[in-house]
């Protein structure tokens, strides 16, 4: 099992990245995230896994097994093969550490609770996706949700990640926050 931060092309846009989360298990197994449970999906020989991003949907939704993200994330492990006659995701994934170690179940499982906690947050009180990615975006999300787990790793992938260093504030991760006086992102 390990938990990963990816970085892709954006869908149709290949001068920016998108960040995402992948964590992965040697054997097939349903995780719930928010209200859903998932079965995990298969990413490459031996390795099956959940993809967990967030997107823009008018607001910065939370998705799980979005299209683009788990395509890039099965590049990556070998479980779909990239082409040089066909456009690709030039996926990039990274370990994130959990106190110097690629394995922590207690990071893991804090990473799952903030983001169901997000998932319901989005639907009470939800950010505004920034005009052109300029302000807290699927970036920001992806590199909170880790720092907020416990997780470290350089967040600073290929490509121009614009906001990968501007952080939500924790408290759209918690579980029953108020949405006032919550501060209000992207107005």
């Amino acid at each position: 099992m390990a938990l990963y931060i990816g970085a892709r092309d954006l869908s149709g846009f290949p001068l920016g990245t998108h960040q995402f989360i992948v964590i992965t298990f040697p054997n097939p197994i349903a995780l719930m995230v928010g209200d859903q449970v998932f079965a995990t999906k298969i990413l490459g020989p031996r390795l099956n896994g959940i993809v967990i991003g967030a997107h823009d949907r008018g607001t910065l939704n939370v998705e799980v097994f979005e299209r683009g993200d788990t395509i890039a994330a099965k590049e990556f492990f070998g479980g779909s093969k990239a082409s040089w006659s066909k456009w690709d995701y030039d996926a990039e994934l990274r370990v994130v550490k959990f106190n110097g170690a690629d394995f922590s179940l207690h990071g893991e499982r804090k990473l799952i609770s903030l983001v169901s906690a997000y998932l319901i947050n989005q639907t009470l009180d939800p950010i505004s996706y920034p005009t052109g990615g300029i302000g807290f975006n699927s970036n920001s999300w992806v590199q909170s949700a880790i720092e907020y787990s416990g997780g470290k790793v350089n967040g600073n992938m290929k490509g121009l990640d614009i906001y990968h260093k501007k952080r939500i504030p924790e408290t759209y991760f918690l579980p029953f926050c108020p949405p006032n006086p919550r501060i209000k992102l992207n107005q």
